[in-house]
């Protein structure tokens, strides 16, 4: 199984910001012993040649790292650090070494108080985020959309629609090719998911090979027309998967159901899960809509495995 690159992330900001204070403790006391100091902290560059920096300039892949503005900013406050320890060992018995303390001091709160920012974003971000396929989850899910709710029915009265999509047969996909081909299924799909909808739209993993979709400024004859096309741009995309030989198609199930005034979310989503229930029961790869009756639609099936 691999590692979760936030638990990654996590754990070496943790241990950067034990490193940082016991260097700092050692700048200290390395003054006070009057001791030589290590030619890497008096180079005007040693931000970048330090532990710390090399690793930091080597997570531009990183977008559990480099979506976090704190990440970004990060550099700054390391830079400084490096330049307020730099002026403080290298400071002449005749300067004010009270002074340039005291700016090294302060560089050092900085970059304890913004490592312990970014520690606190990232374990939010790990809490609220599905950590396979990197779309927001159920719990985020539940902190948003009351109020996207809210804001649809009574700020700016416009519609707004639910939708739940769902993975067709995916348990026969990790039956036949291992849970691993359906964790890539997942991601795949996500990505799909992401690249089709509007940006002003919202995705979640809502529960295993379920995904909920929150359409602004549509009502139900226009979220039936997007997600008709989303799910017809699906079963015809075929997913290349490392270990396959042959590219892998799938299809989905999607529910619709419009956002009423004064409804929670729960009844919402019930009313969404009624519809994709039906979508499923009349034979996959279709949208079925909250309300409405179904109609016969033309599907592309293409899984290519025996249906039960």
């Amino acid at each position: 199984m691999s590692e979760n690159p936030a638990d990654n992330a996590l754990a070496k900001l943790e241990l950067t910001l034990e490193n940082h204070q016991q260097w700092a403790e050692g700048l200290v006391a390395g003054i006070l012993a009057n001791e030589t100091p290590a030619d890497e902290d008096l180079v005007p560059g040693a931000y970048m040649l330090c532990d710390f920096g090399k690793w930091y300039y080597s997570q531009t892949h990183s977008t559990v790292l480099t979506e976090q503005p704190l990440f970004q900013s990060l550099e700054k406050k390391h830079r400084a650090l490096h330049d307020a320890a730099r002026a403080m060992l290298i400071s002449s018995p005749g300067t004010d070494k009270a002074a340039t303390y005291r700016d090294f001091s302060s560089a050092s709160s900085d970059m304890t108080m913004h490592l312990r920012n970014l520690i606190q974003a990232l374990l939010t971000s790990e809490l609220t985020t599905d950590a396979l396929t990197g779309i927001p989850n159920r719990r985020q899910m539940d902190e948003q959309l009351e109020e996207e709710i809210y804001k649809a029915t009574t700020v700016i009265c416009e519609p707004a629609c639910l939708a739940l999509a769902d993975l067709d047969h995916f348990k026969r996909i990790n039956d036949t090719y291992g849970h691993a081909v359906g964790d890539e299924v997942l991601r795949s799909l996500s990505q799909l998911l992401i690249t089709s909808m509007r940006d002003t739209d919202k995705i979640y993993r809502y529960g295993g090979e379920e995904f909920l979709i929150y359409l602004t400024q549509v009502d139900l004859d226009k979220a039936e027309n997007i997600l008709d096309r989303l799910r017809e741009r699906i079963s015809r995309y075929p997913l290349r998967i490392e270990g396959l030989p042959d590219p892998l198609n799938i299809t989905v199930s999607i529910g619709i159901a419009e956002v009423t005034e004064d409804e929670s979310l729960r009844n919402l989503i019930r009313r969404a899960d009624d519809a994709l229930y039906r979508a499923k029961n009349n034979g996959r790869n279709r949208v079925c809509l909250d309300g409405r009756e179904d109609v016969e639609v033309h599907t592309f099936e293409t899984l290519k495995l025996v249906d039960y």
